[in-house]
């Protein structure tokens, strides 16, 4: 039984779309502002630094050196763009703030 081009298409779209971003956790070694590019020290062994690009990305606290961010992103032939970038330590300074403490 041959698929229909219909069917075959759909499959095509759907496959296309089933492509989610990688994500890492870890903390930053530094952040580049004006090249809005961010160095982040994986938490997972072994431990490597990944230098990614944030330059289009959805961000939520300023990442500064040394606090920890899960970041979802790309590979995009060997370059790493980022898609969100979550700042975990800004999250829970303003956690804090709103209890009180």
């Amino acid at each position: 039984m041959k698929p229909s081009l219909p069917a075959l298409s759909l499959i095509v779209g759907l496959s296309a779309g089933c492509n989610p971003p990688a994500v890492v956790q870890g903390t930053v070694v530094s952040y580049d502002v004006p090249a809005r590019s961010i160095v982040v020290r994986d938490d997972n062994p072994p431990n490597a630094e990944l230098v990614i690009s944030a330059a289009n990305a959805d961000i939520g606290a300023e990442p500064a050196a040394g606090d920890v961010v899960r970041i979802a992103y790309r590979d995009e032939n060997g370059f790493l763009r980022a898609t969100r970038v979550m700042n975990l330590t800004r999250q829970q300074e303003s956690k804090k703030k709103g209890k009180g403490e």
